[in-house]
């Protein structure tokens, strides 16, 4: 069901139902403004592709499975956003506000989530267990405890991420780019670190951290 049509104060001939092209900025602003704050929204499996949601308050609404392919998520707060098996693919999320966000398996291939927060204050951990995040730039993100197990993070560029207490145990990291972290107390065992730069580490990374 499209979400327009969910809402009693939006007319549902504003399009036919076997309308599948993206949703405008336009459209999903009428959407949430017609709802609570309260409200946790249901936008699983919907088309969002090149979608302007930037500077959007986006808490706790299901993306789960959507296709936010290519859109601008700048600025959005996403805290406790379910984006698991999302399409993120050259999506840009830069300064998004991802508290306790669901990531799991998802597809951010290629997205910039530079200057990201992804800490919870109130211990909720992100989660990105099994994503794809080959060749993302999150560079400046603060990632504590934040769970990227499995996960691929190839030709990435973490560069001045703080990664204290974070998960990365099986996840590769093959050509990343981990020049500047803080991976304090970070669990990287099993995990593939052919060709990554540790240059300029603010804490020394231990052999316990990384043996399997």
């Amino acid at each position: 069901i499209h979400p327009l049509y969910l809402c009693p104060t939006i007319q549902p001939s504003c399009r036919p139902p076997d309308d599948h092209s993206p949703l405008t900025r336009k459209e999903f602003i009428r959407f949430l403004l017609a709802t609570t704050t309260k409200s946790e929204l249901r936008c699983q499996g919907l088309n969002f592709s090149g979608a302007d949601l930037s500077r959007l308050d986006l808490r706790y609404i299901n993306f789960k499975m959507a296709n936010l392919s290519g859109a601008n998520l700048s600025h959005a707060n996403l805290s406790g956003a379910n984006l698991e098996r999302a399409d993120l693919s050259a999506a840009c999320l830069d300064s998004a506000n991802l508290q306790g966000v669901k990531m799991l398996c998802s597809n951010a291939e290629g997205a910039s989530l530079r200057g990201c927060n992804f800490e919870d204050p109130a211990g909720v951990k992100a989660n990105l267990e099994g994503a794809n995040l080959k060749g993302v730039d999150m560079e400046g993100s603060q990632m504590t405890g934040i769970n990227l197990r499995v996960a691929t993070l190839k030709n990435a560029k973490l560069k001045n991420c703080n990664l204290r207490g974070a998960t990365l145990a099986g996840t590769d990291l093959e050509n990343c780019d981990l020049s500047g972290c803080d991976l304090q107390e970070a669990n990287l065992r099993g995990s593939n670190v052919k060709g990554a730069i540790f240059e300029e580490m603010l804490t020394p990374l231990h052999m316990s951290q990384s043996v399997r």
